[in-house]
């Protein structure tokens, strides 16, 4: 009995995460969309200009890139 309880609680658990992801990415999708102006953009010694919503994806996707790997690292740690 308690193996049925365990599956039903972790698919509950991916549902709301498939949730919130899908929120986060329409939030994101609908930020972009609304800031098409171009931007400076300083890194290192480049200095570039670059339309906002590419700035907003590439930050964005570092950010899950990161935070992947770093999950992947405490996971392999506590193995």
């Amino acid at each position: 009995m308690t193996d049925q309880h365990d599956i039903e609680e972790k698919s509950g658990r991916s549902i709301v995460g498939l949730v919130l992801t899908g929120l986060v990415a329409i939030g994101l999708a609908l930020f972009i969309v609304q800031n098409t102006d171009s931007t400076p953009v300083t890194w290192l010694w480049i200095d570039r200009s670059a339309p906002l919503w590419l700035v907003i994806f590439v930050a964005a996707l570092a950010g899950a890139l990161l935070s992947e790997a770093l999950g992947w690292l405490i996971r392999r740690s506590r193995r």
